[in-house]
């Protein structure tokens, strides 16, 4: 398997395909590298794409705290370790979170980034208590019934795509397992509402209309916050976990960004 010692840390990735751009694929949390095999299909052909799984996740080892900072230094040693100089970073949710973070302290390895499910703001208070709460239940009672209903609920609402597989692999570990994801989302992003300027590579951002974790509206205002928008493709139906739901209108999505760069 291919694991890479990074920042202390065993983390599993794949490279698919072998073209002139490479581009990072970041899953949101609670999913996994395999989230974006479907898009990675599609674009392979074309292009070298890296995914991994994120501390905590998959087959990646979680050996204390961590910040999104972090994870952008796991993301950019993948970028070392497969020889490429620059990247598109394509970042979903918590992958997002990340990529933003790749562009604000490595911005010279950003070909570029395309947002999807995301958000650039800190929670709401009303958004961190119920984060919260059902952090609690998780942790306290395991991903199980309505616990787990609620976060499955989050990823597809509104569909029908059948994302048990990831039902199953958070019921696989022990709740005291996910300890560190949760204070990481809850308590470790620091606010770069105001850095956003500083973020000069161009931005796409990709939003469903049914994504119950960060509204159209917020997306809208992300996209804009950034001085080489590129706009925001609007999914309608899709929930947050779009590229698994809605594939063909990601893949068509990202590659318009690619061909414009």
């Amino acid at each position: 398997m291919p694991i890479a010692d990074l920042n202390g840390t065993k983390v599993y990735y794949e490279v698919t395909g072998d073209g002139p751009e490479t581009i990072v694929f970041s899953h949101g949390a609670f999913l996994d590298h395999t989230m974006w095999q479907p898009v990675v299909d599609a674009l392979s052909g074309e292009y070298r794409c890296v995914t991994f799984d994120e501390r905590g996740h998959g087959m990646t080892e979680c050996n204390g705290p961590f910040d999104y900072y972090d994870l952008a230094r796991d993301a950019l040693g993948l970028l070392d370790l497969t020889g490429a100089p620059n990247a598109v970073f394509v970042g979903m949710s918590q992958g997002g979170w990340l990529s933003q973070r790749v562009a604000l302290t490595a911005p010279d390895r950003v070909r570029g980034l395309v947002l999807v499910g995301t958000s650039l703001p800190l929670l709401s208070e009303e958004e961190l208590a119920g984060f919260t709460q059902l952090s609690q239940g998780w942790l306290g009672m395991g991903p199980v019934g309505q616990i787990a209903d609620a976060v499955y609920g989050i990823q597809f609402a509104g569909t029908d795509y059948d994302g048990s597989r990831y039902r199953e692999r958070w019921q696989g570990k022990p709740p005291s397992a996910w300890t560190e994801m949760w204070s990481t989302i809850l308590t470790r992003r620091d606010d770069i509402t105001d850095r956003a300027k500083e973020i000069s590579c161009p931005v796409a951002v990709v939003h469903g209309t049914a994504d119950v974790a960060f509204s159209v509206d917020s997306a809208r205002a992300m996209a804009a916050a950034f001085p080489d928008s590129r706009g925001i493709t609007v999914i309608e139906g899709g929930p947050h976990a779009t590229p698994l739901t809605h594939t063909d209108q990601v893949v068509t999505a990202l590659r318009d960004f690619l061909k414009s760069l």
